[in-house]
């Protein structure tokens, strides 16, 4: 009897969730990016993540994200989790605020912001205003991305971040593109720079593919986080 009572009330609150929420878009994807100067086998990062988003109506959705990386110039692992909180003022345009954390070998680093997407025509844009919880080491950031759809293929763009902590700076800033294979999957490229506080600028190289579903082909915001601000490590 015991089961029966717990299984309808599961039962009684799950019907109007399923029936309010819905998944609009998910992607997966592969991202390679390492230092241009050690000829892509020095520094690098890899990374495979995902995203899904839930819509509850026109106005209002949740994101979360996942990502598992390695960084092959220390030999560290990294994971990170973010979920994103969105509301649609109209237009196209979505705005949010996003939590999270990052761990890197077991050490964990908590961040917050807010954040804006949209699209005017046919350029695509995504901002975030970062700040990184360093336990007494707090850090900003900002993160610019847009691009520019040639067709209904091909993309060019560009991103601008910069990163500020205690007595450091860093600043990373790259030309991008992309082209869709198929519908629902892209390759991604990118070539930058990242330049910090005593040392001189290096370039890098970016690689990626990734996988986009449901009607949204994908999910509303870009990754969030301590680790998507650096390239290689």
């Amino acid at each position: 009897m015991q089961k029966l009572v717990l299984a309808a009330v599961i039962a009684a609150f799950s019907a109007p969730i399923g029936a309010l929420a819905e998944v609009t878009g998910a992607s997966v994807g592969y991202d390679y990016t390492g230092l241009a100067e050690n000829g892509m086998g020095g520094a690098n990062k890899s990374e495979l993540g995902g995203s899904m988003e839930y819509s509850f109506g026109p106005a209002f959705s949740m994101q979360g994200d996942m990502a598992m990386r390695y960084l092959n110039g220390t030999n560290y692992d990294s994971q990170g989790l973010t979920l994103h909180a969105i509301a649609r003022p109209g237009n196209g345009a979505a705005v949010g605020f996003f939590a999270g954390k990052d761990w890197v070998e077991g050490r964990g680093i908590e961040f917050y912001g807010l954040e804006g997407a949209g699209q005017i025509g046919a350029i695509g844009y995504d901002a975030a205003l970062t700040h990184v919880d360093g336990r007494g080491a707090d850090a900003n950031g900002l993160s610019l991305r847009g691009a520019y759809s040639m067709n209904d293929r091909f993309d060019l763009g560009g991103r601008l971040e910069g990163f500020r902590s205690q007595g450091e700076n860093m600043s990373r800033y790259a030309a991008t593109a992309g082209y869709e294979v198929t519908p629902g999957m892209k390759m991604t490229g990118e070539f930058g720079f990242v330049d910090g506080v005593g040392m001189p600028a290096e370039s890098y190289i970016g690689l990626g593919f990734k996988a986009t579903f449901g009607s949204n082909q994908g999910a509303t915001f870009a990754k969030r986080g301590f680790m998507d601000f650096v390239p290689a490590f």
